[in-house]
């Protein structure tokens, strides 16, 4: 990749900065904020470099007042602040009760999901905690600014025993409702849709995986990184987007060959915005996202330093995943082991599907560049990463 940190959004980002919060401008009347962008980013502090706490989907509402030149503080009701980018949100109008009230709550299955339906009327700021723990998954679903009447509630299980919830008061005059999902197998794909009169909390069934043939059946989004205006990294004349393209379509013949369905986000050299690959990965109701890219460093001359093979996962779903592909790219490739890293990327922070970036080598080094524009060495790569998928889908999903 020419510089990784182009794939931390789809805008232009420009310098990364710093913004003290001593600097925010109190608000008399508090605002009433909607977002405005998927997986806008909820921030420990008034800074892009602060950790990200939760995304949110387009049309949440935030409640604010205070806001310095470039982030609004949000009030999710817990012992700390938290932040978001103007960039991500628009301003309503002014409010008076802050909490929405919670009417129903659904708990079933369908043929594909176990799924959390929650009537609301406003769709308020809400976090998915994601813990594995041996062969157990567990998945922790928090809705906050919310107003719940027991007495009042209508709630209705159809799930398996899947599910429970609680209510526990805020720090403010809201309340906090965690739904808890349990299941005696890992979690594979999830998500929150903002849908109906509130949200629906869908997790993916584990796929029925046959041991002889695992990738029979299973859906692959492949995404060649960077293309048309965007070369990517350029080193001894070869260009990134090339080798993206040439390794991805590599993995598609055998993707196909071995029984998956596959997707290319791109199937030639064209420009591709960075959300338009993950929504093609959605829009296919894909269980796998693969993006294929080839890495370098801010100075290129340090490529004896650092190089290798790495693989790149945001989301605890995909660690599995992240590490059974980096474990075969290391062995069948030669080249170094360059690590499994968790990076918040553009096109890696959707949970359904589960999502990697892989860093093949490094197109700076000159033997592993080489090596990378050799069309037989490009199908040892891609036999590497469908092994690792297969190993993957072995371990997680029976």
């Amino acid at each position: 990749m020419k510089k990784i940190l182009f794939l931390l959004t789809g805008l232009t980002i420009g310098a990364l900065f710093l913004t003290n919060s001593a600097d925010a401008k109190n608000i008399k009347e508090p605002k009433l904020l909607k977002t405005t962008f998927d997986y806008a980013p909820i921030r420990d502090g008034a800074s892009r470099n602060a950790s990200r706490f939760t995304h949110l989907r387009q049309g949440v509402s935030l409640y604010s007042n205070e806001h310095n030149a470039n982030f609004y503080k949000v009030d999710l009701g817990l012992d700390k602040p938290y932040w978001i980018e103007k960039i991500y949100i628009k301003e309503t109008k002014k409010i008076k009760n802050k909490p929405s009230k919670v009417s129903k709550i659904k708990f079933y299955e369908d043929k594909e999901n176990y799924i959390v339906k929650i009537n609301t009327k406003t769709k308020t700021p809400y976090k998915i905690y994601h813990t594995e723990s041996g062969d157990t998954g567990y998945l922790k679903f928090q809705l906050y600014n919310v107003e719940i009447n027991n007495e009042n509630l209508k709630v209705k299980f159809n799930d398996s025993g899947k599910f429970n919830y609680f209510v526990k008061k805020a720090r403010d005059n809201s309340e906090i409702l965690t739904v808890n999902f349990r299941n005696d197998k890992p979690v594979f794909g999830y998500d929150v849709e903002n849908k109906y009169n509130g949200f629906v909390f869908k997790i993916k069934k584990p796929l029925d995986i046959d041991k002889t043939k695992p990738l029979n059946n299973v859906k692959v989004a492949l995404d060649p990184g960077h293309g048309g205006k965007e070369p990517g990294a350029v080193s001894g004349g070869i260009y990134e987007k090339d080798l993206n393209l040439q390794i991805t379509k590599e993995l598609d013949k055998i993707l196909n060959e071995r029984g998956a369905k596959t997707v290319l986000t791109r199937d030639k050299d064209t420009d591709t915005d960075l959300y338009e690959r993950v929504d093609v990965a959605r829009k296919k109701d894909t269980d796998i996202f693969i993006s294929i890219h080839q890495n370098s460093l801010p100075n290129p001359k340090n490529w004896a330093k650092k190089h290798g093979s790495g693989v790149y996962y945001y989301n605890d779903n995909a660690k599995v995943l992240a590490y059974s592909v980096q474990k075969q790219l290391v062995k069948q490739t030669g080249f170094k082991d360059d690590g499994v890293f968790n990076a918040s990327f553009a096109v890696v922070r959707s949970t359904n599907p589960v999502s990697i970036l892989v860093e093949c080598g490094y197109i700076i080094h000159p033997y592993e560049r080489k090596k990378l524009a050799d069309p037989a060495f490009q199908k040892i790569v891609a036999k590497a990463i469908a092994d690792g998928v297969e190993e993957y889908l072995t371990k997680t999903a029976l």
